[in-house]
């Protein structure tokens, strides 16, 4: 299906995009969208929108989130993740093509009733997640699906960053912690390349600010994913890192090759809220110019809905496991 404001001669055109919150990830959201010609306006319930637009030199504040609705072609939820299901839907009574910032929503059963009301509705529902438009990952499922390294085996991802300062980040009953923030990244990534899970093992260890999950998936092909994601109050730089061993070979990337210089012990200044990136090399840019793209042609975008379902899914099992230490069983999710 495709929408009518986003389309000329079945390809993309102009549009309004309307931009719900002015935090973290909306620092890569607002200057991807106007780096490809869109117009935007934003809202906040917080007083950081003016700050926003200034520092990306573009967008328009609504006061509202009626008056982004009724000025808006598509919408872009970049809220903390408790508030996406509501946001959410409140674009869909809109008619609104919506991306939203991953995890799609905060809880599974919130999941599983937006994907279908979207689906029903008729109206795309895209998951933000960004890494599958990062060049290493992209790279890492081309090389797979080209047989590069015979039957995959065995994957292992590494996520780690510095733990939350503060704010809703640690409050887990609204953003799901280190699984939701962190890993739900690596279990869209160890899906996209191994195929559906059927079985989940998890462990999670906390102490004070930092914490620890791992999580040991069994994929129907059964191949395995290890993936272990880590917030920690250690003066760390934000790592990422993934093997994939097939039966002809091994593929390998660690984002500290690639780093031109390291910090040492205490010298660890405060992270940027995000990587430098030209608008070129964008990987929030190449998502939204896809989400755009599918809503102008019809033809699915590379993260869909129900990938996005698929992640959460994987991370309720791991929750679970965690929680109640035994391995955890996964349906199909057509059985669902």
């Amino acid at each position: 299906m495709t929408h009518r404001h986003m389309t000329r001669n079945g390809s993309p055109m102009h549009a309004t995009v309307g931009l719900i919150g002015a935090g973290g990830i909306a620092n890569a959201h607002l200057p991807a969208w106007l780096d490809l010609g869109h117009d935007v306006v934003v809202h906040s319930i917080a007083d950081d929108a003016e700050a926003l637009t200034r520092r990306h030199g573009g967008g328009r504040i609504v006061p509202s989130l009626d008056a982004l609705f009724e000025a808006a072609d598509v919408v872009d939820i970049c809220t903390p993740t408790h508030t996406h299901y509501e946001l959410a839907l409140a674009a869909l009574g809109h008619g609104l093509p919506t991306i939203c910032e991953k995890p799609l929503t905060r809880t599974l059963p919130e999941a599983e009733d937006l994907v279908a009301r979207f689906a029903d509705a008729g109206v795309p529902l895209f998951p933000a997640h960004v890494v599958r438009y990062f060049a290493e990952y992209a790279e890492l499922h081309r090389a797979v699906t080209r047989g590069d390294i015979g039957s995959v085996a065995v994957q292992r991802h590494t996520r780690q960053g510095r733990s939350p300062a503060g704010g809703w980040f640690l409050d887990e009953a609204l953003s799901g912690g280190v699984l939701l923030d962190l890993m739900i990244h690596d279990i869209d990534m160890a899906r996209w390349i191994g195929g559906e899970v059927e079985r989940v093992f998890a462990r999670t260890h906390a102490v004070g600010g930092s914490q620890s999950t791992q999580a040991f998936l069994t994929h129907a092909n059964g191949s395995i994913s290890v993936l272990t994601a880590t917030w920690t109050t250690a003066p760390i730089e934000f790592r990422t890192l993934f093997e994939v061993a097939g039966s002809h070979g091994l593929l390998h990337a660690d984002s500290d090759e690639r780093r031109p210089y390291r910090y040492q012990g205490d010298a660890v200044p405060a992270p940027d809220i995000l990587p430098d990136f030209s608008p070129l090399t964008s990987p929030y840019r190449a998502e939204i110019e896809d989400f755009v793209r599918s809503v102008a042609t019809g033809v699915p975008p590379r993260v869909t809905a129900l990938d996005g379902l698929a992640a959460m899914r994987i991370a309720d099992a791991v929750a679970r496991s965690a929680a109640e230490g035994r391995p955890v069983d996964l349906k199909p999710l057509e059985a669902a």
